[in-house]
């Protein structure tokens, strides 16, 4: 996030995992310095992103708050390798004493994938669990990984009246598989991001403009012909419970893995 004067002018966003430039930086740690003077900072050196043994490193000052800047994302929770087996276990079928679970937070207790206080693995979980309940056979779509689905500004008002959408731009990634996003005015407009209500309340902060969506994407096949037997045991600790983040692509004609994954 930037300020001048005071008010915030700038908010850039993140969604991209770790690991590409983790193999970026094994081949090409040029590139990864270019990537991070383009979008972090000129200021950033080699030493900054790299140990005395050459490894990169994800934590980097340059990495880990919101004053230096973010070039990917550094939680344990937010790698493929998350994505995946979230996904991955939430696509089996679940049948405990001969019924089918179907409530979200049933189903991740039962499957113990994600953590069921969030809310993003429970919904990403019954919206995956409820298409493998179609007796169908998931894959997360190539290329694997999380991207930014929109930008909701609803309660939101500009200074002149326009559209505090077009204020949001994509700078990395493609149309349909952006990963970095930025909030900010253009000059010529007369005023800045700090000018921008919502719900009343100018920007003051960079975590107000929390109205972002993310998705995974899956694709479909076989929808009704599966064979694929339902699990009925716990893998996690059997609850008394009972009971759309992401859009959900079904195309018969697309080949599948093995391991049904979103």
């Amino acid at each position: 996030m930037t300020r001048t004067g005071g008010k915030v002018t700038r908010v850039t966003f993140t969604c991209e995992g770790p690991e590409y430039l983790d193999v970026l930086a094994q081949d090409d740690p040029a590139t990864v310095v270019a990537l991070y003077h383009e979008h972090v900072s000129g200021e950033v050196e080699k030493e900054d992103l790299f140990d005395a043994a050459g490894r990169y490193i994800r934590r980097n000052r340059w990495n880990t708050d919101t004053t230096n800047g973010a070039m990917h994302l550094v939680q344990a929770a937010n790698t493929l390798a998350a994505e995946i087996e979230l996904c991955a276990a939430a696509s089996i079928v679940r049948q405990i004493d001969g019924r089918v679970l179907t409530g979200e937070q049933e189903l991740i207790e039962c499957g113990a994938y994600g953590a069921p206080q969030r809310n993003s693995d429970p919904h990403i979980g019954g919206v995956i669990n409820s298409v493998a309940r179609m007796k169908a056979d998931l894959a997360l779509a190539n290329p694997v990984g999380l991207n930014f689905h929109d930008l909701s500004v609803a309660g939101w008002k500009t200074p002149d009246g326009s559209d505090p959408k077009s204020y949001w731009t994509y700078l990395r990634g493609d149309e349909t598989h952006p990963v970095r996003a930025v909030y900010e005015i253009p000059a010529d407009k007369g005023f800045v991001v700090g000018d921008v209500t919502i719900l009343g309340k100018p920007v003051a902060y960079g975590s107000q403009i929390d109205y972002i969506s993310i998705k995974a994407t899956a694709v479909a096949c076989r929808i009704g012909r599966s064979t694929a037997a339902p699990m009925t045991a716990y893998v996690g600790a059997a609850s008394d419970s009972v009971s759309e983040l992401v859009p959900l692509t079904a195309a018969n004609e697309q080949p599948v893995l093995t391991s049904r994954l979103l």
